[in-house]
């Protein structure tokens, strides 16, 4: 049976106006601004450009480019913070409990191996401005809110709502260029058909909320995106896993890009053109383009046979 699968995005999905980085205990960290207004976001409309801008700062990270902050504060400033402290605890409620299980330590110490850590010590490194009794002021607020709450299909959405659509939640910068690098990595390593080196517990969507009403009526399996960073995982798993695969790196600049057709090479006309003016002039005039961007010309024929008749080649 074919079956559809439709994407939603959760009514309570939220993006601030403006975002500021700040540097705490030798961590930088992107949070909103003490003055930043706070909208709702269909995350749904733009999940090409979500993924496409998440990997092209990957890119950036995976080449050791530079990136400026101005680039991360305009990505938030369009898109919000990526959920990353709902996605790596591994118990769905964790703000209801003593102790939460994380999946892989932030994907700096590429461990397997699930770790634990107090609710208070997982809530501080996410909300690092606040101090013990604003932090436990949430963990109230949202054990108070699962005892109220009449119906669980709303709890996680208000949850989300104290947790990581809260004014003081902040991701740490190393945190966002690590999953953006791994996400670019993934797909460069797959483009080359080379196996992967790493697992890939950044690609598990955790706590994916799904509807099978319409599955048996119209063929249609929904699925409700509640954060940035599963819009980014679905979406990046829906295109890797296409027939034909229109996911793809420009064979000029290495940029990400979705596309129109299965037979493009590269991202824009731009990088199109200068690529053939490289195989023109290498044609023509012997050249070759090395990887470090310079162009060497290789000696003509009649050089290298005087070269020879000296005994210098």
């Amino acid at each position: 049976m074919n079956v559809n699968i439709r994407l939603e995005t959760s009514r309570f999905c939220y993006v601030y106006s403006k975002y500021k980085i700040i540097e705490i205990g030798n961590k930088e960290y992107i949070l909103p601004d003490e003055n930043a207004t706070k909208k709702t976001i269909s995350l749904t409309e733009y999940l090409n450009d979500i993924l496409i801008d998440t990997l092209n700062i990957g890119k950036k990270v995976f080449y050791k480019e530079t990136i400026e902050q101005n680039e991360l504060l305009n990505f938030y400033s369009k898109y919000g913070s990526f959920g990353f402290m709902i996605d790596l605890a591994i118990n769905k409620y964790f703000a209801l409990d003593s102790k939460v299980a994380i999946k892989d330590s932030f994907y700096l110490n590429n461990k397997e191996n699930i770790n634990f850590m107090d609710i208070n010590e997982y809530l501080k490194f996410f909300y690092p401005t606040l101090n013990k009794r604003e932090i436990n002021s949430i963990i109230k607020k949202c054990i108070n809110t699962a005892e109220d709450i009449k119906k669980e299909d709303y709890l996680t959405s208000m949850l989300n709502e104290y947790l990581i659509y809260s004014i003081d939640y902040a991701e740490p910068v190393e945190l966002v260029l690590n999953y953006a690098r791994s996400l670019y990595k993934d797909l460069a390593s797959t483009i080359e058909n080379k196996p992967s080196t790493m697992k890939l517990p950044f690609l598990s969507v955790n706590h994916l909320t799904h509807n099978f009403d319409d599955l048996y009526r119209n063929k249609s399996f929904g699925f409700t995106i509640n954060y940035l960073k599963q819009a980014i995982d679905v979406n990046y798993s829906i295109q890797m896993g296409q027939d034909v695969r229109l996911l793809k790196l420009c064979n000029y600049c290495n940029k990400a890009f979705i596309a129109k057709n299965p037979k493009a090479e590269y991202d824009t006309y731009n990088c199109k053109n200068k690529a053939n003016v490289y195989k023109s002039r290498a044609k023509s005039s012997k050249v070759i383009h090395t990887d470090t961007g310079l162009v060497v010309k290789l000696p003509s024929d009649e050089l290298i046979k005087g070269l020879k008749k000296r005994g210098r080649v």
